[in-house]
C-alpha cells in the first residue's frame, strides 16, 4: 500500500527534525574530545580545528596533542551529515522558489564544508584544511539570513530568533577577520549561533509535525 503524500510530508519533518536535534551531540563531542589533552585544552586561545589534531601518541611533550581526535573528527563528518539530511526534509517549510533553492544551496555548502573538515585535519595538510573549512563560516550564517526572510511572513518569531543567530554569528565572522579578540573565543561565536539554531530549529519542526502552509 503507498503511503499518502501527507503521511510522507509528516515522515520527512520527523527524520529532518530529528536530524537537526541530533546536531546537538557536536557539543558533547567538543567537550569529551578536549577533556582529553594531556595538556589543559584552552578554549579561549585553542581553535575547534586543535581538537582534530592527529597523530598524537598522548604524550603532554606534544603541543598539540588530542588524543581523542577521531570523536571530534567524526562529529564534524556527522554534523555535515546531518545539516545536509534536515534541510532536504525540511525544505517544504520555507516557500517554493528562488529561496528554498537558495537556502538549500547555502545548506548544502555549509554541510560539505563541515564534513570536509574533518576528512582533511588542520595537521594534515594546513593550507587544505583552511580552504574545506571557511566556507561553512558563511555558508551557515548566510543560510539563516535566508531563512529568516522566508519564513518572516508566516512564523515571525522563528524568523526574528533565526536572524538574532545570524547576526552573532556575523559579529564572530567579523571579530575573525578583524583579528578583534582570542580566536578560539570568535571562532565559537561565528559557528556556534547557527549549530544552536539548527538544534532549536528541529524541535520546532518536530512540534509542528507539518511545514504550516500545508497544514
Amino acid at each position: 500500500m503507498r503511503t499518502s503524500a501527507p503521511a510522507r510530508r509528516q515522515l520527512a519533518v520527523r527524520v529532518g527534525g530529528a536530524a537537526w536535534v541530533l546536531i546537538a551531540l557536536y557539543f558533547l563531542a567538543e567537550v569529551v574530545t578536549a577533556r582529553a589533552w594531556p595538556r589543559p585544552y584552552r578554549v579561549r586561545t585553542n581553535s575547534v580545528s586543535n581538537l582534530g589534531v592527529t597523530g598524537c601518541d598522548g604524550s603532554a611533550a606534544t603541543r598539540l596533542c588530542s588524543p581523542l581526535h577521531a570523536v571530534i573528527n567524526s562529529a564534524f563528518v556527522l554534523t555535515g551529515v546531518l545539516i545536509l539530511v534536515g534541510a532536504l526534509c525540511l525544505r517544504e517549510f520555507l516557500p517554493p522558489g528562488i529561496l528554498r533553492r537558495v537556502a538549500l544551496a547555502l545548506f548544502g555548502v555549509a554541510a560539505v564544508s563541515a564534513a570536509l573538515t574533518g576528512v582533511v585535519p588542520i595537521n594534515v595538510d594546513a593550507h587544505l584544511h583552511q580552504v574545506v573549512a571557511t566556507p561553512t563560516f558563511v555558508a551557515r550564517n548566510a543560510a539563516m539570513i535566508v531563512v529568516a526572510v522566508g519564513l518572516y511572513g508566516r512564523w515571525r518569531v522563528f524568523a526574528l530568533w533565526t536572524g538574532l543567530c545570524c547576526l552573532v554569528g556575523i559579529v564572530g565572522m567579523a571579530a575573525i577577520l578583524l583579528r578583534e579578540g582570542p580566536f578560539g573565543i570568535t571562532e565559537r561565536l561565528a559557528l556556534y549561533p547557527f549549530t544552536v539554531w539548527v538544534v532549536t530549529a528541529g524541535f520546532s519542526a518536530l512540534r509542528a509535525r507539518a511545514p504550516f502552509w500545508l497544514l
